[in-house]
């Protein structure tokens, strides 16, 4: 009974899913199995962002504690190879593969010439 009291199991998730529920003045909140108030964000290099609440979530548990890999991904219309940025007020951006970008409904070509619609 001591061993099954003291001897906890050394098996835990490397990663699970979660739920935002604060994000605020630089501290993010992630509700899962092992909630934790102190979350580290990571993104690819030069974005940054804060995520909303409600955000279901990828967190990574490690010896130095949980954090959060990436927001769930909305079945959206990219083609393979098409990168979205978008933001929680309407704005987005999509990198084409034919070299285009659209900035919100603003199709600009390959050559840098505005389309229009």
């Amino acid at each position: 009974m001591w061993l099954s009291r003291n001897f906890k199991s050394g098996v835990q998730n490397a990663a699970e899913t979660g739920v935002i529920t604060m994000s605020a003045n630089g501290v993010t909140e992630a509700n899962s199995s092992l909630p934790s108030r102190t979350s580290e964000c990571y993104a690819p290099y030069g974005y940054s962002f804060r995520l909303p609440v409600g955000e279901e979530v990828l967190i990574v548990n490690s010896a130095s504690g949980a954090a959060v890999a990436g927001s769930k991904m909305s079945g959206n219309t990219l083609q393979q190879g098409e990168v979205e940025i978008c933001s929680l007020g309407g704005a987005r951006i999509v990198l084409k593969n034919d070299g285009s970008v659209v900035i919100n409904s603003l199709v600009i070509d390959r050559d840098g010439n505005i389309e229009e619609r």
